[in-house]
């Protein structure tokens, strides 16, 4: 009696290059490092510090894409969960914001206190630039 071979020993070769670049596929972003946020390299120069417990300051030096701001909105979060919000420039404006400018914040803040500031642009847009506690 005569066994047929089903090709079963033709297909195993294919499978096993199939596998290989599967497994290659799959491993070729598993080396590379996560890109770091646009919006962070461009806007690195907006900082926070908190000079006492009163006062928060936010600094923006300038830099990269700084032309385009038209409102840095401060939203700060105190240790008792109340918030509060400033502007620096203003969203209607058709200019941008003065470089190298600061915004100072009263309140209670012996605590932690989250700060985030986002960029208003002059086309609409906006984005975080800021997001920290101090």
């Amino acid at each position: 009696m005569e066994r047929k071979n089903h090709g079963y020993k033709k297909a195993l070769p294919s499978l096993f290059l199939l596998a290989a670049l599967i497994l290659f596929a799959l491993s070729c972003g598993c080396t590379q490092q996560a890109a770091q946020s646009t919006d962070q390299k461009m806007f690195k120069e907006v900082t926070a510090s908190q000079p006492d417990a009163t006062h928060i300051v936010i600094t923006y030096q300038g830099g990269t894409n700084m032309e385009k701001i038209i409102e840095l909105e401060t939203t700060i979060t105190d240790s008792s969960g109340k918030s509060q919000t400033k502007s620096a420039g203003s969203r209607l404006a058709t200019t941008p914001i003065p470089i190298k400018g600061t915004n100072t914040i009263s309140g209670d803040f012996s605590g932690k206190d989250h700060v985030v500031v986002i960029a208003h642009m002059i086309d609409g847009s906006r984005t975080t630039v800021l997001d920290t506690t101090i």
